[in-house]
């Protein structure tokens, strides 16, 4: 057996981390009014779904909405295409199990693929933002 050196002192010695800075309570309250207009505006495109009962004019509401968000907020637009897209889901199981109002397999079907659309709309907007920093906010060098 080897025996370790009687120092106290640890071998490696590693720095102190520096705690990490904590947000403002309104940066997070800002955040949260973000999430909020998402979910918000999902929850009109679910209506606007149930309502018209137009797949095609669902599908374009969920691109236009998610495509603000992406544009508006570009990071991470995964979030803004599962927020605005879980609109459309909710209100038709809304719809089918407190109205009662009864759908068929095909207007399931349709709210769950509505997340292609989402998915377009958002990542889209990510990509119109950076384009339009890029060509309108460019700094000289």
């Amino acid at each position: 057996m080897e025996s370790r050196p009687a120092s106290s002192q640890p071998l490696v010695q590693h720095p102190d981390p520096s705690p990490e800075p904590q947000p403002s309570p309104l940066v997070l309250h800002t955040s949260l009014f973000v999430y909020a207009v998402a979910l918000a505006l999902g929850l009109l495109a679910g209506w606007i779904n149930q309502k018209v009962d137009d797949p095609l004019l669902t599908a374009l509401c969920v691109v236009a909405f998610s495509m603000f968000m992406g544009v508006w907020k570009q990071q991470r637009p995964w979030r803004w295409l599962l927020l605005v897209w879980i609109g459309v889901p909710l209100v038709l199981a809304y719809y089918q199990f407190v109205v009662r109002w009864p759908h068929n397999r095909g207007e399931v079907a349709a709210a769950f693929l509505q997340v292609l659309a989402a998915s377009a709309g958002a990542h889209g907007g990510h990509f119109l933002r950076q384009a339009i920093e890029r060509v309108f906010l460019h700094e000289d060098e």
